[in-house]
């Protein structure tokens, strides 16, 4: 089960297995920040059904690096992945109450589909949340908005969207479809155990340094120019110095996190 911070990951795996073990957020900061397993029969088919909640990708965080997400999900799938142990689907769940597809959302499915391959697209679901917070008109033109450009790539490959009302019925739905499909390995599996390539040289890995990389030369960039800033100043104008000294300072934290970060890709 895996989507961006705040999307209702653990509400989803909360309703069907009726664990109050599974913390849930009451606002946009996650509660999760490791790979957990959570565990339920399903009454209609009988089945035991394991259900894996993930943390989200989500750069504001202060107690997990992207990096570190990566990593860990890495390293369940690969867990997975050797005792020859396929998943019969992906949930991708996201809020249909967004009113636009920002950075963040963007980033969070492109890591998605990289870690994933498109030889698993079949066995993805896109669930959409947060019905509730829109008309039924608005939802309907935004599904249909999400499925023909942002999606459009994993609905082609043969992705299936779904919606989730809040209701145990509409989360069973998904487990039910679920339960169709043919067990599959992902991409970032066989990458590092077929192909032999580190985690950085993945797809997804990729992906993630990029990014990485994109920041840093922002930080260094507004550093720079602070510096210039601060440098045309007055002699006699203090404040403004002490304050663009601060923000300078603050920058250059945030630019340590991102190099701690780029070099815990390696």
């Amino acid at each position: 089960v895996m989507g961006g911070t705040g999307t209702g990951k653990s509400s989803f795996i909360r309703l069907l297995t009726n664990n109050s073990g599974v913390k849930i957020g009451n606002n946009l900061d996650s509660q999760t920040s490791d790979v957990q397993i959570f565990r339920f029969k399903d009454n209609v088919s009988g089945r035991n059904v394991v259900l894996v909640d993930t943390p989200g990708f989500d750069d504001s965080r202060n107690d997990i690096t992207d990096t570190a997400v990566l990593k860990k999900i890495a390293e369940f799938l690969l867990s997975k992945y050797d005792e020859q142990r396929k998943l019969n689907g992906l949930v991708y769940l996201h809020r249909v109450s967004d009113p636009r597809f920002g950075g963040q959302a963007s980033r969070n499915l492109k890591m998605f589909q990289n870690l994933c391959g498109t030889d698993a697209y079949g066995n993805i679901v896109v669930l959409t949340t947060f019905w509730d917070r829109v008309s039924s008109d608005e939802g309907l033109m935004r599904e249909d908005q999400l499925k023909s450009t942002f999606f459009s790539n994993i609905v082609a490959g043969g992705a299936r969207f779904m919606r989730h009302d809040r209701s145990t019925q509409s989360a069973l739905e998904v487990i039910a479809h679920i339960s169709t499909l043919a067990p599959t390995d992902v991409q970032i599996q066989e990458e590092i155990r077929i192909s032999g390539k580190g985690l950085e040289d993945t797809a997804a890995g990729s992906v993630h340094r990029e990014e990485v990389e994109r920041v840093l030369a922002k930080h260094r960039q507004e550093i720079a120019s602070l510096g210039n800033e601060i440098n045309a100043i007055r002699q006699d104008n203090e404040s403004l110095k002490k304050e663009l000294e601060e923000e300078k300072a603050e920058l250059q934290q945030r630019l340590e996190r991102w190099e701690s970060e780029k070099a815990e890709l390696k």
